[in-house]
């Protein structure tokens, strides 16, 4: 019965509290569209656009049929890894055979089985909304907060800053396409040996010394014994050989 609402229309932020009959407003200084540059993938053209991003030679891209998503005619685009060791199966984009905006995006793993990402519309309007669309007004007897107030008695406006321990040293990338793996150093020792962790991975040893791997139908990971993790959309043998060469 309860909802959180969050307006961003242009230098403006909303966000508003039901249950509380809370209202926060804000301002940012950049400009929407470098906002929405930043913010993560979340519908078929999102994903599709980070997909196309990773085409290049190691990659294949055919047009296979038609479909109907939304109601409306649409065209098959296949992305498909063409490197061993990637995870990825393929990925399909539906893209609409009139205005070429995508519709559907899903992603299957090699393995086989459901998608692993299955993002589509089930209804779609290209009508332009009304500006009054994102107006907000704050509810009568809603309780506002500006900005600036919380710097003046809501919180300390310069925060002391906390010792978190020691972080990830900077993420390095190896390898290229498909089948790139991101490696970092955590700044301590690896798993415990034994115990519940190890029964949720493999163990592996190489050149490296000896690790553990954490799997899902997509993403592996692999976490050696001096506290390096490796972790990419490819399968545990391209992880540990990627360990290997990177020693």
């Amino acid at each position: 019965a309860a909802e959180y609402s969050l307006i961003h229309n242009g230098k403006d932020v909303w966000g508003y509290d039901s249950e509380s009959n809370e209202v926060y407003h804000g301002t940012v200084d950049e400009p929407v569209g470098k906002a929405e540059e930043e913010r993560p993938p979340a519908t078929p053209k999102d994903f599709a656009e980070e997909a196309l991003k990773s085409v290049d030679d190691t990659t294949s891209v055919t047009v296979d049929g038609t479909a109907q998503v939304a109601g409306r005619d649409a065209y098959k685009l296949v992305i498909k890894p063409e490197q061993p060791g990637s995870t990825v199966g393929a990925i399909s984009v539906a893209v609409d055979h009139r205005t070429g905006m995508p519709l559907k995006f899903t992603l299957t793993p090699a393995a086989g089985g459901a998608a692993v990402v299955d993002v589509g519309f089930t209804k779609v309007s290209f009508d332009k909304p009304a500006a009054s669309t994102f107006d907000f007004t704050p509810p009568k007897g809603a309780k506002v907060t500006e900005e600036g107030d919380l710097d003046k008695g809501g919180r300390p406006e310069h925060e002391p800053e906390k010792d978190l321990g020691k972080g990830p040293d900077g993420m390095t990338m190896l390898g290229e396409g498909w089948t790139t793996v991101a490696t970092f150093d955590t700044g301590g020792a690896g798993l415990p040996a034994g115990g519940f962790l190890d029964s949720l991975g493999d163990k592996v040893k190489g050149d490296f010394g000896t690790g553990t791997v954490f799997s899902t139908r997509l993403i592996n990971a692999l976490v050696t014994e001096d506290g390096t993790v490796y972790a990419g959309a490819v399968t545990k043998q391209a992880l540990v050989k990627a360990a290997e060469e990177a020693k």
